[in-house]
C-alpha cells in the first residue's frame, strides 16, 4: 500500500487567483506589475497603469 501525499494547498484556488487580474479603478484596464530599482538599490514591485502608479 503506497501512501499518496495529498498537497495541503488547493491548487485549483490558487491558478484562479493567478489568472484573475486585477483591473485599474480609474480606466478598468489590466494592472501590470513590474519590479522597478530604488535610487537606493532595492528593488520594488509597483502596480502600473495610466502612466501612474495604481
Amino acid at each position: 500500500m503506497a501512501d499518496v501525499k495529498k498537497s495541503k494547498t488547493n491548487v485549483t484556488a490558487r491558478q484562479e487567483a493567478k489568472q484573475a487580474q486585477q483591473l485599474c479603478r480609474l480606466c478598468g484596464n489590466p494592472i501590470q506589475v513590474v519590479m522597478q530599482l530604488t535610487p537606493s538599490g532595492r528593488k520594488q514591485m509597483v502596480r502600473k497603469c495610466c502612466g501612474a502608479n495604481a
